[in-house]
């Protein structure tokens, strides 16, 4: 006979080690964007599990949208997109539109709202183009970005 051990998986014990990985390059362009006196977002776009860009917000750009900007891809196919804070409608859509396998985020909707980095309009769902394929969006507990959003004061 053997033992099996009863473990309780607790949420970061799930988190794949690539993902921290990704989400640390993400978190690092956010962190580059407050520094320099701009909003805590900041994304990165990985092709075939490697680093493709890297994006922090303008302007006129998010930092998801630079990001997709300077890969020069006209397709995401192959790519994920690790960002710090949940895409806005806009953006989903534009993520959609270039056929990303996936997105993965640590701060919700709520929180962005709630700090003023973007407003509750951005996350209209009624807007997202149905007629894309849907990318799959999933949150990850990435306790560093989360404490980035958190000590933001415009």
């Amino acid at each position: 006979g053997y033992a099996v051990a009863q473990l309780s998986i607790t949420k970061v014990d799930k988190v794949n080690p690539n993902d921290e990985i990704f989400m640390d390059m993400a978190l690092t362009a956010a962190k580059t964007s407050v520094s320099e006196g701009g909003l805590p977002c900041g994304a990165v776009v990985i092709l075939n599990g490697a680093l493709r860009s890297a994006g922090q917000p303008t302007e006129v750009a998010t930092a998801e949208e630079t990001a997709i900007a300077t890969s020069r891809r006209k397709t995401l196919k192959n790519a994920v997109i690790y960002t710090i804070n949940e895409p806005t409608t806009e953006v989903y859509n534009l993520i959609c539109s270039k056929k990303a396998e996936a997105v993965y985020f640590v701060n919700t909707r709520d929180k962005v709202i709630a700090k003023g980095i973007y407003p509750a309009e951005a996350y209209d769902d009624s807007k997202i183009d149905t007629t894309l394929t849907q990318v799959p969006m999933m949150q990850l507990d990435f306790k560093e970005a989360a404490s980035l959003l958190n000590s933001y004061n415009k």
